[in-house]
């Protein structure tokens, strides 16, 4: 097998384990993306990249896109992505491809793999399902391995137009939830839907330690949130408090992350490798 690594962006854990069961199988180098986009520029000597993401707004997040776009020498790469999704992807690994494109590479597989979704709208999924889940990864693993083994192209896996008429009925069933946010924001301001502590709050820090592009910063033993935030909602997952609130959004929201992934493991992505 060609030299491969494995480039990984994770908040709740979901792409982590993921991106950690490719690299096993492919005896790749696991790299986190957050320390890397840093950088001018990154460099790889490995013939095969693969890029491990969750999607935000069914879209890769913004941090994957700097990664790319800092990524020399794509040309020459066998280049392959695989994202997880709680709703549906849509056209995430199209739109992947058109950035590739943009600085020379290709994508020459797209793979989507439904896990745990941990957004806003997230109901709990019982423990039965979540196992099922990762069975389901676990048996699409073998076919990603397989497909990137023998070099494959072509794949890229999104939802077909019936996918459209399902993400209009959740947004549907959404309303109930989106008419006092709106009534929020008209009475108190838009600065009012954001990110805010509760009264559970124990200054930890964790929050502050999570998130990957640093956005918090513990002031007077409490977390201030900036203006640079990627929505990935770590410190809404992994505060052991459930302290951390949106709006009216997510105060009767389950919290979840990955039953294999740390809080070391969220925390040590932010460090160079």
């Amino acid at each position: 097998m060609l030299k491969s690594e494995i480039f990984y962006f994770s908040g709740s854990g979901n792409s982590y384990a993921v991106a950690r069961d490719i690299a096993d199988e492919l005896n790749a180098k696991l790299l986190p993306i957050i320390p890397l986009v840093k950088q001018d520029t990154i460099k790889s000597d490995s013939r095969v990249i693969g890029i491990v993401f969750p999607i935000y707004d069914f879209k890769a997040p913004e941090i994957v896109n700097s990664f790319i776009k800092k990524l020399t020498n794509l040309e020459s790469r066998y280049i392959f992505a695989v994202c997880t999704y709680g709703v549906m992807p849509l056209k995430t690994m199209k739109k992947l491809n058109k950035t590739l494109n943009l600085f020379n590479g290709n994508l020459s597989g797209g793979f989507t793999v439904k896990m745990p979704h941990n957004g806003l709208g997230y109901n709990k999924i019982s423990e039965v399902k979540q196992k099922k889940m990762f069975t389901k990864w676990n048996q699409k693993n073998k076919i990603i391995i397989n497909y990137v083994k023998k070099q494959k192209q072509g794949t890229l896996e999104c939802t077909g137009g019936f996918g459209y008429i399902v993400l209009l009925g959740i947004f549907i069933r959404m309303i109930p939830k989106l008419i006092p946010m709106l009534g929020r924001a008209l009475i108190k301001g838009w600065d009012s839907l954001g990110f805010y502590f509760d009264e559970n709050c124990n200054s930890c820090g964790i929050c502050e330690k999570v998130c990957p592009v640093d956005n918090i910063k513990m002031i007077k033993d409490k977390p201030i949130w900036g203006d640079n935030c990627l929505s990935c909602f770590a410190c809404i997952h992994w505060c052991p408090q459930e302290s951390i609130q949106i709006a009216n959004l997510t105060k009767k929201m389950n919290r979840y992350h990955h039953p294999d992934i740390t809080l070391k493991d969220i925390i040590n992505q932010k460090k160079h490798t």
